[in-house]
Parts: structure tokens; C-alpha cells; sequence
């Protein structure tokens, strides 16, 4: 099977990144999956720490080779096992920067991974810290909060999971097995048999490892708190499954070679991750011009080609929506959606088409087909709108057609601008710079692929312009000049020739995917879930630099107010940088 047969099947995947980016508390541990005692042994939790880019089966048998260890040993009972995965500035400094992908992304795989695994939790204290923490640290804040949170939690002795990797490093871990931690080292990949045919004493790479393994204890002050576990050998890398992922001819079968989870095979191709792939925008066999040229047969073509199945609509309603508002082009709900009785029951009963001229306001935007079909399933830190089918009109390259989830279901408008919350400005703030963080300075916006995203959108080229034309109306300027101060009209007559260079700047100094409409008119927040937003209408989105989102959502708040939050804000788009 060809990667591209899979890309569009979501039976697996979860339509958006669950609550885990905004975590309530990351001091306090989870307790769902901890298990009650059955014995009067030494309650156990382990703790596994990493970067998992990605999570495969090799960890997922360090955990379970580590869990059995610990229960044969007959002193101890493991209650549960805790991921701890790596601050994003660790990762940056460990992969080279076309590897990178979005912290959603990291845990959206973990969390798959670990669905079917009951004993085992995920840690966000690590990554979500500020900035990132020495192991120490993270260590010591983990076994003082099993001791202080968890029931019985001053007898539970923690057990540090290691991989093969860490056998040969010459950092001695003692300093952390001091703070109170048993080390388990769990080998299950080959290391490499250079290293062993060099010397003609060791006839194997078990020799190898009991060899280290020995030296290691004889070195450590606490040789009884290291363990070592001999495991079937998988020989899995995470380095491997991303070059792996790179290669464009690579089947589905060669990467789940790789990973041996399909849940996580899926999720990479679906979300295109360290692809170079150009993704094809799709050719409908009839495109229709408007809703009326919409027939169940062609709604029953789209969603097939989305679930990768067969899908057969019997009829649906319509009714046109946002009439009037932003845009040029017209917008549908479809309701009542009525399918053949043998469907499957999760197909959706209404749904969003968009058929747009790419004109906008008398400019150019028609880049949205692009972004949901090639950036936007790479976008992990926030929601954005479910594409169903993305089309060009064969005649008009211009126009085109989306089918996309209609959001009324679960999310709902922010309302007008005078009555939102500070704390709701923040968050906006928060969440489009977490966007702008999974993409800043990223080399897979300079690739061929991404080609046709503007280093400076329409909408700035837009009103750059209209600024120009006013610049140029000697009536307009006299105005100007009577009632600004000398210093501030010699400014304004030098931005007309410098606001393409300043912005040009700018992107050239940090650049990131910057929405480029960045408004609360094309912003819903999820019903019962007030942290978490959906971001759309992307036919301005551009690589360019992060803050002319700031800006446009600035720029239409009342002036006094928009002063008084204006470095507060900015203080928290850096940060969260």
C-alpha cells in the first residue's frame, strides 16, 4: 500500500489535539491508571523519560520488559509506569531543525501508543516547564511528588527506565540514584557490532553488554540499585523512522517496519510528518458552480475519497450562511444528511462547503486549498477546522471547493470585540504562538513543496497600497501634516517606501506560518472546553514573520485598550516562544 492511500483514512486518528496543551496543574500526578495493591510487596512506579520522536514499539517494550522484570523480581509490585517526555528546547538542541515537529504532535503519538496499555501515564511536568530543566531537576520533582501525592507514597521505590542507548554513557548516574531511584536498564536493540568484532576477547553482543554492565556497577557507589534486563532484540530507532518517513517512495508496510504500531504509522502519514511528499489537490469529476450543481452522487464521491471506503449520501438540505461577511464566495451548510443503511455511524450529519472565487476584498487569496491539504494536517498546537475534500475548478484555478466540519457542533463564536476578557486575549495570544513556535524558523517552509505560501500576504500587500494611495493624495497629506508633529509626518511619508523592506525584514530575521487574518471573526472557542480554539478561513496565511498576527489582532481593539495590553501581550507571545 502507497502512503498516499492512507493519508485520508481517519478511523484511527483523533480529529484534534485533545486538552493535554493546556494542562490545569503539570506539578500534580495523574492516578487513573494507578493500580491498587494486591500484595504486601514494595509498591513500584517507574519512570520513563525521552524525547519519543517518534514513540514505537521499542519503547513500548522497554515499558512491558520493565514491568515484568519488576513483578518476577518477588519484592516488588508495579502499580504504574509514568512517561516523561522531553521540553521542546531539549529535542531542538538534540535533532537538526528539518526533524522538528510540534509538541502536539509528540504527545498526540504517546498518548495512542499508551491507550491500550491501563498501567501507564503520561508526565507533562518535564515539558511543560518554562523553559527546559536539568534531569536532576526533573527527577527530584518526580520522586518528592510520588512520595507526597500518590497513596502509600512514602514506601513506593521508583524504578528509572533506561534503553540500550544509555548503557555507554559515561555520565555516572549516581548523583540521581541518590535522590532515591532504582536503575533498570532494558536491552532490545542491537548496539553496534563494530564495536564488538574490534575486540577479539568479546564473542557477542551479549559479552558486550554484560562487560559494560560490569564496569558500570564496579564504578557506582550503589551497585545494588542497578538492574539489567536481556529482552528480545527489535532493533527499532527513532532516527531511522524519520529518514524512513522522508523518503517519498516509502509504502506504509516499509514504515510500520519501523514502528510495528499502526496507530502511529497512520498518524505520521496522515499528518505528513518529516515528508517531503507533495500532496496533489484533488480533481472532481463534475465541480460544481454552485450549491445546486451539489448531488448526493458527488457529496457520496467526496466523503468516500475521504474515508477511503465506500460512502453512499441519499440526500441532504442546504442553507447558505455568512452572507455579506469578509469574504467573496459563498458559504453552505449541509443538514440533514441522510446516508444508506449499511454506512458507517460516524459519518457526520452536517457539514461546511466552501466554494470560493479567490478573490477577497479585490485581492488574491486562494492559497486555502494548499494549506488544508499540504500545512494544515502538520499543524499539532491548534484546532483547526476537519477537511473532508479540497478541490481547484479544472477551468478556473482560482475557484475552488472545501468541505470542511461545521464547527456550530462543538465550538462557538468568540462574540464582539467589546466584550471579551482580558484572560481571553491571552489566550489567543497564548494559542497562536504556540503555532507560531512549531513553525519558527522551520526549513520545511523553504521546501519546493511550500512554494506557493507568500512571504508577505495579500492582505498586507493590500493595505500597503491603499496606505500609498493616501500617501500620494495631496489633499489627504495637508490633512495629515496640520494635525501630526513634524517628526511624525516625516515618518509617515518614509514608511510608503519602507513597509515592504521592514516586513521583508522581519520574515527574513523569523519567519513562521503566520495566519495572516489573525481576528475573532475566524475564531470559535470549543463548547464545555473554553481553552481550547479553532482557527479558520487560512486563504492569507503566509510565511512571514509571527508578529503581523499580533498586530491584526491588536489593531481592531479600541486604541486605549489595545495600549494598556500591548506589552503584557507581547511579554506572553515570547515567552510562550
Amino acid at each position: 500500500m502507497e502512503l498516499k492511500d492512507i493519508t485520508t483514512s481517519a478511523s484511527i486518528v483523533p480529529s484534534s489535539i485533545k486538552t493535554w496543551l493546556e494542562p490545569n496543574n503539570i506539578w500534580i500526578l495523574s492516578q487513573d491508571r494507578l493500580k491498587v495493591p494486591n500484595t504486601n510487596l514494595i509498591p513500584a512506579i517507574c519512570f520513563y523519560n525521552g524525547t519519543f520522536v517518534p514513540i514505537h514499539a521499542g519503547h513500548i517494550s522497554v515499558l512491558e520488559n520493565a514491568k515484568q522484570y519488576i513483578n518476577n523480581l518477588g519484592t516488588h509490585e508495579l502499580l504504574a509506569a509514568y512517561i516523561s517526555p522531553s521540553h521542546s528546547e531539549y529535542v531542538a538542541k538534540k535533532l537538526s531543525p528539518d526533524e522538528l515537529i510540534g509538541a502536539g504532535h509528540r504527545l498526540s503519538m504517546i498518548y495512542l501508543a499508551i491507550e491500550n496499555l491501563d498501567w501507564v501515564m503520561v508526565d507533562l511536568f518535564e515539558m511543560f516547564q518554562p523553559c527546559k530543566t536539568s534531569l536532576g531537576i526533573v527527577m527530584e520533582a518526580f520522586i518528592s511528588r510520588v512520595h507526597s501525592q500518590l497513596p502509600n507514597g512514602a514506601r513506593i521505590d521508583v524504578f528509572w527506565l533506561r534503553g540500550e542507548d544509555a548503557l555507554f554513557h559515561t555520565r555516572s548516574p549516581d548523583n540521581l540514584i541518590r535522590l532515591g531511584f532504582r536503575t533498570v536498564y532494558v536491552l532490545n536493540r542491537r548496539c553496534n557490532e563494530n564495536m564488538v568484532n574490534k575486540n577479539n576477547e568479546l564473542k557477542s553482543i551479549q559479552d558486550y553488554h554484560e562487560r559494560r554492565w560490569r564496569e558500570i556497577q564496579a564504578l557506582s557507589s550503589f551497585p545494588e540499585k542497578f538492574h539489567l534486563v536481556q529482552a528480545t532484540h527489535m532493533n527499532l530507532s527513532s532516527s531511522i523512522i524519520r529518514a524512513c518517513a522522508r523518503n517519498t517512495s516509502t509504502t506504509f508496510e516499509q514504515l510500520n517496519l519501523c514502528i510495528q504500531l499502526d496507530k502511529i504509522t497512520t498518524y505520521i502519514i496522515q499528518h505528513q510528518l518529516w515528508s517531503t511528499r507533495s500532496t496533489m489537490i484533488s480533481a472532481l469529476p463534475v465541480f460544481p458552480n454552485d450549491i445546486t450543481e451539489l448531488t448526493p452522487e458527488l457529496l457520496s464521491f467526496m466523503l468516500s475519497a475521504y474515508s477511503n471506503s465506500s460512502i453512499q449520501v441519499n440526500s441532504f438540505m442546504f442553507e447558505q450562511i455568512g452572507v455579506g461577511k469578509g469574504w467573496n464566495g459563498s458559504l453552505y451548510r449541509l443538514y440533514d444528511i441522510q446516508y444508506s443503511p449499511d454506512s458507517n455511524d460516524c459519518l457526520p450529519s452536517s457539514l461546511i462547503l466552501k466554494l470560493s472565487t479567490g478573490v477577497w476584498a479585490g485581492r488574491v487569496a486562494s492559497i486555502e486549498p494548499e494549506f488544508y491539504a499540504k500545512l494544515g494536517p502538520r499543524v499539532s498546537n491548534i484546532d483547526i477546522p476537519k477537511c473532508y475534500y479540497v478541490a481547484r475548478h479544472p477551468n478556473s484555478p482560482k475557484e475552488s471547493l472545501l468541505l470542511l466540519e461545521d464547527l456550530s457542533i462543538e465550538y462557538d463564536p468568540l462574540g464582539s470585540k467589546e466584550s471579551l476578557a482580558d484572560s481571553t486575549l491571552f489566550l489567543l495570544i497564548a494559542s497562536i504562538a504556540s503555532v507560531h513556535a512549531e513553525f519558527l524558523n522551520h526549513p520545511l517552509l523553504r521546501q519546493e513543496m511550500f512554494a506557493w505560501l507568500p512571504s508577505l500576504n495579500s492582505t498586507l500587500t493590500h493595505y500597503y497600497s491603499q496606505y500609498a494611495l493616501k500617501m500620494a493624495d495631496r489633499e489627504f497629506t495637508q490633512l495629515l501634516e496640520s494635525r501630526v508633529s513634524h517628526e511624525a509626518y516625516t515618518y509617515a511619508q518614509a514608511l510608503v517606501t519602507h513597509i515592504p523592506h521592514l516586513f521583508q525584514t522581519l520574515t527574513d530575521e523569523h519567519y513562521t506560518l503566520s495566519h495572516g487574518d489573525f481576528w475573532i471573526n475566524n475564531i470559535f472557542l470549543r463548547r464545555n472546553q473554553l481553552h481550547r480554539l479553532v482557527l479558520f478561513d487560512w486563504q492569507t496565511c503566509c510565511r512571514a514573520n509571527g508578529l503581523i498576527d499580533i498586530v491584526f489582532l491588536l489593531r481592531l481593539l479600541d486604541i486605549n485598550r489595545a495600549r494598556s495590553l500591548e506589552l503584557l501581550l507581547l511579554e506572553l507571545y515570547h515567552q510562550t516562544l
